[in-house]
């Protein structure tokens, strides 16, 4: 059958064909242009910026006008230490995101960070003043909070120009042990919460003294000891099992100042801690090679009696890498612990019979000094991270880290308080080492970030 169209019928058709093709053009277009905002994220989540950052610099080259595509590529510059770059990408993105309030902080935010990963601190403040002020949002606040300094109250207990380390709490709550540099070597002190000395435990002229525990008999201090190789102090982050210890364990009575030998230098032996009951001690050595875990056990000892052949001890970890910085578990038969593996530093757990080590916490950053709070709910550690190093917190499941700490210098060392109300660390955001206490009944509120950020 022929069918004969009028010329107006044509260019109907002509400009129906038209159309669908345009509109089907358009539809596979923003697929293609999913598929690959989708492709640079998960770059970004593995931890391959450049592959990110290459796909998205051609994206972009077709479609300028993009933002999600600005700030993926902000992300990814930032990723590769290109920050100036990074920059110009978030900048335009926050542009770009005009009409889209959501999407412009979280722009705004990772434009803030930028800027602070290479020092401006008043072009990140500038700009985290435009987000404070455009929300209500708890979670944007926190999120501005932890770029700004510390989330939650924080006092420093030390003064003066010595360097001070290794804090920890006594069992009831009410002083803190710690080492400190204000004589010509390491000893260690008790104080109160407020920081006033209460007494100096150790007197060893030619050692220096650190990382003090308490053990539940009363009055007692196991702490590591080391000779005295120069007038500075070493804050350990992480030992490596590559470099000779020469550190050994004593034992102190606070009162009386009577000390006893627990294990000689030669075992290279750092970082002690007890267990909840107080009958058990971690540490890390590499007197067999390499950083490993071992287990002292003290229970039925009588610390007054004391002698080096007196406890055993038992090896808990064997690997080619080093394993170090461990900790306690509230339940006493699991540790939390530091290893180097894939040349990156992440938490384990494994328990004190060697058996069931599991990783904790996969990412790509270094992680340092853990302890777990007396529940057993949350552990703080450090993280190096963004050009410096700061505590964060996460859950006891691995989910919902959260950093707390965020000034000017390093942030280590953190212990929690027999309650876990409160957590003592060691910062040297005033130029030395100092001891600070942080009340977590006592988060920083919005009135005091507006002061932060003035």
């Amino acid at each position: 059958m022929i069918v004969n169209l009028s010329l107006a019928t044509s260019l109907k058709v002509l400009r129906f064909l038209f159309c669908s093709t345009l509109l089907i053009a358009l539809v596979i277009g923003c697929q293609d242009n999913k598929a690959i905002l989708k492709e640079s994220e998960k770059h970004l989540a593995a931890g391959t910026p450049q592959a990110a950052a290459e796909g998205l610099e051609a994206f972009i080259e077709t479609a300028p006008e993009e933002p999600k595509a600005r700030f993926l590529l902000g992300k990814a510059y930032n990723a590769l230490g290109r920050y100036n770059d990074a920059v110009e990408q978030l900048r335009r993105a926050s542009q770009l995101y005009a009409a889209q309030p959501e999407e412009r902080i979280a722009a705004r935010l990772e434009l803030a960070r930028t800027y602070l990963r290479f020092g401006d601190r008043t072009s990140a403040f500038r700009v985290l003043r435009l987000v404070q002020r455009s929300t209500s949002d708890p979670e944007t606040l926190r999120e501005i909070i932890e770029l700004v300094g510390d989330s939650y109250r924080t006092k420093r207990l030390t003064d003066g120009d010595s360097d001070n380390y290794s804090p920890t709490f006594s069992p009831d709550g009410t002083q803190i042990a710690f080492a400190s540099f204000r004589t010509d070597n390491g000893e260690i002190y008790l104080m109160d919460l407020n920081g006033r000395i209460r007494r100096r435990v150790t007197f060893t002229t030619d050692f220096n003294d650190s990382s003090p525990t308490f053990l539940t008999t009363p009055n007692y201090l196991f702490y590591s000891s080391e000779p005295k190789a120069s007038r500075e102090v070493k804050v350990v982050i992480q030992s490596s099992g590559s470099t000779p210890i020469y550190a050994g364990f004593n034992l102190t009575h606070i009162h009386s100042k009577i000390t006893r030998a627990v294990l000689p230098v030669s075992f290279g032996a750092r970082v002690p801690r007890a267990s909840p009951a107080g009958d058990q001690v971690v540490y890390e050595s590499n007197t067999d090679g390499n950083l490993e875990l071992y287990l002292l056990d003290l229970e039925g000892v009588d610390l007054a009696q004391l002698t080096p052949e007196s406890i055993k001890h038992k090896r808990i970890t064997f690997n080619e890498t080093d394993d170090g910085s461990p900790t306690f578990f509230p339940d006493g038969k699991r540790i939390l612990f530091v290893s180097s593996r894939n040349e990156v530093n992440q938490l384990y757990t494994i328990g004190i019979d060697g058996q069931n080590e599991t990783h904790f916490n996969p990412n790509r950053y270094d992680c340092y000094n853990p302890t777990v709070s007396p529940d057993g709910k949350t552990i703080a550690y450090v993280s190096a991270r963004d050009g410096d190093w700061e505590i964060y917190l996460i859950d006891a499941d691995g989910k919902n880290e959260r950093r707390i700490t965020n000034d000017i210098g390093r942030s280590i060392q953190p212990a929690f308080s027999p309650d876990g109300r409160q957590l003592v660390f060691v910062s040297d955001r005033s130029d030395t080492f100092h001891i600070y206490l942080m009340s977590f009944d006592e988060p920083v509120t919005r009135e005091d970030l507006v002061q932060r950020l003035q």
